[in-house]
């Protein structure tokens, strides 16, 4: 599958092998058949294509394509295009079948879908017509992705050069006070607030029970992570701490959403607090894709809560850690599993801490703590010895002001250049509109009617 680009971009790869490892197993096409992802979101994103011409014109692929093998007659790239259109991919997605994430189009939608067949002379004008002005459509589209690709680029730059303090040079210099908190001494205050507060829990539990505290209770707290000894040296009046050593005092500062059957699907309903799930957590930006569960399973829940100004963590999938911080106005809302609900100390920058997770030096230290193949996963004890490099807490806020500034301005492109986009895709299934309702080009009186094309390829064509 991910040797077929999207939109009818054709093979982005392919390779050799012999017989005997692909005879089993794999979906059998040749060179002009169209192939047709049937599984979601493959279907919908338009990996559908025309084979082209190969050696020795067989080909094996996934088993998540349909083949369709055009008659003779009939124009396959004609049958691609009308394949591509969003209007044939809606009534694809309308028809799928099977569970959440697996869902796929049958067979039986291909075999009653109804085509428009023009005569074969004005299938190959109009084909011809849709590719020229396709072209710079397809031109238009990768400058933009380049322009796109220049902006994550530099929105890496930015992250890194604020996790490193380059970002903040100029600042330290002109700021650097003798008499300022080093982060040294900000990490210790926290730490003893942290100790303070499970103390004072645990007086608490003692009195509630009417029992007075051993005398050694006090040896059973438990010190946060520390970081590892090899680490990069850090600009002056920093320190390296771990995400467990900068939570907030409390045993579900940092926690993972609630696993097997606590939370499924089945259980969301039309509106009701949120859920917070993979979809939610962008690169550094709460991304709002809606999922609530009702009150009263809500309040079963609450251990997992989060709330605004919290930074939500996903735990599987790409760019590992990967964080985004908690909206306000989200109202109530609480983490599914797979992601981790992060609640740092109040002494603490809560935009600067997402920020340094988001960094790649971040994510390439940690790169060993995750787990899996093809579905790299980081639970919530490897997330506790994340070490992030911590500013003092005033030169914390000018990183958080500076990156704010710098990706504001990143934000109001992507935003134009996705616009771009969108109006080059609309534009291109507009041709396509006008191709498939007969208003592209003037029809030809000398050419075959289509019935009688029909007729000839009914009687006698080859079929798939």
């Amino acid at each position: 599958m991910r040797a077929v680009d999207v939109e009818g971009g054709g093979f982005i790869a392919t390779e050799t092998r012999t017989y005997g490892e692909v005879k089993r197993g794999y979906t059998a096409f040749r060179s002009g058949d169209i192939i047709m992802a049937k599984i979601t979101p493959c279907m919908e994103n338009g990996k559908t294509m025309l084979v082209p011409k190969v050696p020795g014109d067989i080909c094996f692929g996934s088993t998540e394509f349909h083949v369709i093998r055009p008659n003779d007659g009939i124009s396959g790239k004609w049958l691609e295009l009308f394949l591509l259109r969003q209007d044939t991919r809606r009534e694809a997605q309308i028809k799928m079948a099977g569970a959440v994430g697996q869902m796929r189009v049958p067979a039986s939608f291909l075999q009653s879908l109804q085509v428009p067949v023009p005569p074969q002379r004005e299938q190959s004008r109009i084909a011809k017509t849709v590719e020229e002005l396709s072209l710079d459509l397809v031109a238009g589209i990768d400058s933009l992705e380049r322009c796109r690709q220049k902006l994550h680029r530099y929105r890496a730059s930015v992250l890194k050069a604020a996790v490193e303090g380059d970002l903040t040079a100029d600042w330290r210099s002109e700021h650097l006070d003798l008499d300022a908190e080093p982060a040294s001494e900000l990490l210790q205050r926290i730490l003893a607030e942290r100790r303070a507060h499970w103390e004072k829990e645990q007086l608490d539990t003692y009195a509630e029970r009417g029992k007075t505290p051993p005398k050694n209770w006090k040896v059973k707290y438990r010190e946060p992570v520390s970081p590892d000894t090899d680490l990069p040296p850090l600009p002056a009046g920093w320190v390296w701490a771990t995400l467990d050593q900068i939570a907030a005092p409390g045993k579900h500062a940092l926690t993972d959403g609630p696993f097997g059957s606590n939370l499924k699907t089945a259980h969301y309903t039309a509106s009701g607090p949120r859920v917070i799930r993979l979809q939610n957590i962008g690169d550094g930006e709460f991304l709002d894709a809606e999922a609530h569960i009702g009150d009263a399973h809500f309040q079963t829940l609450r251990k997992y809560e989060a709330k605004a100004g919290d930074i939500v963590f996903a735990a599987l999938g790409y760019n590992l850690p990967r964080s985004c911080i908690v909206p306000e106005g989200l109202g109530l809302a609480i983490v599914k599993a797979d992601c981790v609900r992060f609640r740092p100390s109040p002494l603490m920058s809560k935009e600067c801490i997402s920020s340094f997770v988001n960094a790649e030096p971040t994510r390439q230290r940690a790169k060993t703590l995750i787990h899996g193949v093809g579905r790299p996963r980081l639970n919530l004890r490897s997330l506790r010895t994340v070490a992030l490099p911590i500013p003092p807490l005033e030169e914390q806020q000018a990183i958080a002001d500076r990156i704010r500034g710098e990706l504001a301005a990143v934000h109001e492109a992507e935003a134009a250049l996705t616009d771009g986009l969108s109006h080059a895709t609309n534009l291109r299934q507009s041709i396509l509109h006008q191709a498939f309702t007969g208003k592209l080009l003037p029809q030809d009186p000398n050419d075959e009617p289509a019935s009688m094309l029909i007729q000839r390829t009914s009687a006698g064509g080859k079929r798939a």
